[in-house]
């Protein structure tokens, strides 16, 4: 200073406290952030998971059906040709009997009446 010429700051600078709580507030800035990524993240994890559970589920009920109803339609079948060929026997059986004639003897019922 003893050069005659006075020093001026002209460009203000914060002070250390100041710079200090400035560096704090960055930092919890900096910590909210990535918490909120980490939620993000998490959320579309949970969901895509979720969501892949609920078309697996889905997936295996609609297997599930598939079997149940061939099977109800294989039982369905099976008994409708029963009855077919029950019907089929008792025209075969009825053609059958037109068809022979038969000599009736006597019974005890006949002379009875």
């Amino acid at each position: 200073m003893g050069d005659g010429f006075v020093h001026m700051r002209w460009l203000s600078s914060r002070s250390a406290w100041q710079d200090m709580e400035y560096h704090r507030a960055k930092r919890a800035e900096a910590i909210a952030q990535d918490q909120a990524n980490m939620d993000a993240v998490n959320s579309a994890m949970s969901s895509a998971l979720q969501n892949k559970i609920t078309i697996s589920s889905n997936n295996a009920a609609k297997a599930a059906l598939k079997r149940v109803q061939a099977a109800t339609k294989a039982k369905s079948d099976q008994t409708t040709k029963q009855i077919d060929d029950t019907l089929k026997l008792i025209d075969k059986t009825k053609a059958s009997a037109a068809t022979t004639t038969t000599t009736t003897t006597p019974t005890v019922l006949d002379t009875t009446a």
